[in-house]
């Protein structure tokens, strides 16, 4: 079930069909409890109905506010981590002869690497290969850092680990947003009001009419399906763009 917040436009066609049968659904209802001739009952009703629908709109625009701030880190993250990268291959040049190219390449091979996380998808080999792979360079990126920093212990050897440790750090914060997601107990609970929602919309019309009934269940299918195109950083179709990453891709490949 929770997969298919993962995929928004099944999301959105799902929802909308289940919200609009339930309003036809407590339409008939309120027919059947004579809500259209009760006036006392159908003014409980629409109190009830404009209470609910408040309170569902707060909770759809703070969880629309809490996905786009950590769309928004997770975009600012890869202009960091190309950015840290770009500084060590810099700060890399520095180095001596035979370490700074040594570096290079590893730092050639580790920015593929990091380029094809974030081309990976959210579960599966791909995006464990690129990790596994990503985890090894580091290693091998400091080990020569080490023995760099012990032959040649300067103050340009500290500014280029300096530069490597944050560029280590980032991915780890990259891999963290990646899985910082909304908790699904957010949304069992936007489901659950939602149904309610729409069951006490379908209570309160005492004639049918397509524009009124379908008009609710839209308008929410609609911003839950951008809640989770936002949350789904891998399978959405809002896609944060990797330009950054693969400017300093092409750097590193003009680097001698």
């Amino acid at each position: 079930m929770m997969g298919l917040f993962d995929q928004p436009w099944t999301l959105f066609g799902v929802l909308f069909a289940v919200l609009l049968v339930l309003v036809e659904v407590g339409h008939r209802i309120g027919l059947q409890l004579s809500v259209d001739t009760d006036e006392v009952r159908h003014e409980q009703l629409v109190g009830a109905r404009d209470g609910i629908s408040v309170l569902m709109s707060l909770l759809l625009g703070f969880t629309l506010a809490m996905t786009l701030s950590r769309y928004d880190v997770r975009k600012q993250l890869i202009v960091e981590e190309a950015n840290a990268i770009g500084t060590t291959s810099l700060r890399a040049q520095m180095l001596p002869d035979a370490a700074h190219s040594k570096m290079l390449e590893l730092l050639r091979e580790y920015v593929d690497a990091r380029v094809a996380f974030s081309n990976a998808g959210l579960q599966g080999t791909q995006l464990a290969q690129s990790l596994a792979h990503a985890k090894q360079l580091q290693s091998e990126m400091w080990q020569q850092s080490v023995e760099v920093a012990r032959q040649s212990p300067t103050a340009i050897t500290s500014i280029f680990v300096q530069a490597l440790n944050e560029a280590i750090d980032l991915s780890e914060k990259r891999l963290a947003m990646l899985e910082n997601r909304v908790p699904s107990a957010i949304w069992v609970m936007l489901l659950l009001i939602s149904l309610l929602t729409c069951l006490t919309v379908g209570l309160t019309v005492r004639r049918r009419f397509w524009y009124v009934m379908a008009l609710p269940p839209l308008m929410i299918a609609i911003v839950m399906a951008l809640v989770a195109d936002l949350n789904s950083p891998r399978t959405g179709t809002i896609q944060i763009g990797q330009e950054s990453m693969k400017r300093v891709q092409e750097d590193l490949r003009g680097m001698r």
